[in-house]
């Protein structure tokens, strides 16, 4: 199947194009509903940046994401079919993305996708670099330079909600100081008109900040050491403004200082992956409960991603550009199956034979016995598509392991699908066998997520009760569910036993039909035919 995706590496802009829905073990695929515009969008469209799982040649571009888990993993159980996720993958901007499990977490309940899109980069960006490579903590003053980047916006509100004692946050453009007011910052500073080492000096009491977030390199930069702290660190997140400056390095040295750099394109998908993860303790909380909240700037269509890029160029932006493609979606949402992880663990599997002798003498050959062997079994409360039979049967039951193995011969012509299996020209495996302490509730529960039952009845009296799914869609696929109350389990159990110590001798014993209603005597004859 085939999908919408923006590509790059074709020229200036990306191109709409239909390529392959994606496919891949272990991985997530999502609905993609919105996915963010971040300037390494840009970066990767005009060749001078190589994104993290970003292929050689043309590409799907983006990658912030949010959307629908559609294809779970096993790896991430916790994000079953259906669930909200945000993350980072290679490949957002397209109809259908797959995800590392470890880079995706759930969407908090209030939050749209549009809104969600907004904040993955931000937040693995700003927490990484300011707890992870910065050592932030509790009481540190955070100065933020490019506060009105859409990852700045988060960075001030990160900040924050961790505790820092006071947050400086740097415009240059006077109208935008009412935007770093309104998510926290408690000094905003205009590097086009004022002095940004006065300005932070001023509102440290002469100290600096202790810890500096820089997103926009250039000239600027050059005076981040005098407005930081002795012994402060300083991190190079984006040099929006040029990575080539000229620094007095004597600052930074004569106050003791760290300088980091920091960038996710040539980390690993297993470091990517910690970073993601390192959001759940602290920073999901505070997004669940509103101390960080996403600024979505303007939403386009797929259609209109040229408007969206142009937009992220002119600067023009006060939070996230988003990308929609709810349009490709406009269905049923997915929704977990009903029917995973409802039976347990198969039980037993059992086999439908002309000749149960013949295959007992087979099966033990192959070292599978000793079997216990029940002739003219006739449960009681029979009824085959809902009308009573009369069906009476040969039953052979033996363990392999865990599993126990039954064999079963209809000995007279009453309805039954045993008698429907072999009178299709089959023999060999009919069903598989689930086992309940709780038979009500899974019986219960089958029906009401849509199974019919085909045939019931009981053996042993009231606990003893099973009965077989209308589910044979080819040979061998019905499904049994059976009570494991009353005696059953006794016997069972027994087998079981009887099965790990077989030494190869006696393999058919046949049984008392006493021992299947609970007789005592019947029992205590087996035990002691068990040693």
């Amino acid at each position: 199947m085939t999908m919408r995706a923006l590509i790059g590496g074709n020229g200036p802009e990306w191109t709409v194009a239909e390529i392959e829905r994606p496919e891949q073990l272990g991985a997530i695929r999502i609905q993609v509903m919105a996915a963010g515009v971040n300037r390494a969008d840009l970066y990767a469209l005009d060749g001078t940046y190589t994104a993290a799982g970003q292929s050689d040649g043309t590409f799907t571009a983006g990658m912030e994401v949010a959307g629908i888990v559609e294809r779970s993993s096993l790896l991430a159980p916790d994000l079953a079919v259906g669930t909200r996720v945000m993350g980072i993958t290679a490949g957002a901007f397209a109809d259908y993305a797959l995800c590392h499990p470890r880079m995706l977490v759930p969407i908090p309940d209030h939050l749209s996708f549009e809104e969600a899109a907004t904040l993955p980069v931000g937040l693995i960006t700003e927490h990484d670099a300011l707890v992870t490579q910065a050592g932030f903590t509790p009481g540190d003053t955070v100065l933020i330079v490019g506060g009105t980047s859409s990852i700045g916006l988060v960075g001030i509100q990160l900040a924050k909600a961790l505790g820092a004692g006071t947050v400086i946050a740097t415009t240059t453009t006077e109208d935008k100081r009412a935007a770093l007011v309104a998510v926290g910052a408690d000094v905003t500073v205009n590097t086009a008109t004022g002095n940004l080492t006065d300005a932070v000096l001023e509102a440290t009491n002469g100290h600096g900040a202790n810890i500096t977030l820089d997103h926009v390199g250039g000239d600027l930069f050059s005076q981040l050491p005098a407005a930081t702290a002795i012994a402060g660190r300083i991190v190079s997140i984006g040099r929006l403004a040029g990575s080539a400056i000229e620094m007095n390095l004597d600052t930074a040295a004569f106050r003791r200082q760290k300088l980091i750099g920091t960038t996710f394109s040539i980390r690993t998908r297993a470091e990517l992956g910690d970073v993601v993860q390192a959001l759940i303790p602290e920073v999901l909380p505070a997004v669940q409960d509103g101390r960080i909240t996403p600024h979505l700037d303007c939403v386009h269509t797929a259609a209109e991603a040229k408007a969206a890029a142009d937009r992220l160029r002119a600067n023009a932006a006060t939070g996230k550009i988003v990308l929609s493609f709810a349009d490709a979606h406009t269905g049923t949402p997915p929704t977990p199956s009903t029917t995973a992880n409802m039976w347990g663990s198969i039980a037993q599997i059992g086999y439908v034979v002309r000749d149960i002798e013949s295959s007992m003498r087979h099966f033990a050959a192959c070292g599978i016995g000793p079997w216990f062997y029940l002739e003219g079994l006739e449960p009681t409360n029979f009824t085959y598509r809902g009308e009573p039979s009369d069906m009476a049967m040969d039953v052979a039951v033996a363990n392999s392991g865990d599993i126990q193995i039954e064999l079963i011969t209809p000995v007279n012509d009453a309805p039954s699908m045993y008698r429907d299996f072999l009178e299709a020209g089959h023999e060999g495996v009919q069903h598989v066998a689930y086992w309940s302490e709780n038979y009500q509730q899974l019986y219960d529960r089958a029906l009401a997520v849509g199974f019919t039952v085909c045939q019931e009845g009981q053996i042993g009296g009231a606990d003893g009760r099973f009965a077989y799914l209308q589910t044979e869609h080819h040979p061998g696929t019905v499904i049994e569910i059976s009570d494991l109350g009353g005696s059953k389990k006794f016997i069972f159990d027994l087998i079981k036993i009887a099965a790990a110590n077989w030494d190869g001798s006696n393999p058919i014993q046949q049984i008392d039909a006493g021992l299947i209603g609970g007789d005592p005597a019947a029992q205590a004859a087996m035990l002691e035919a068990l040693g």
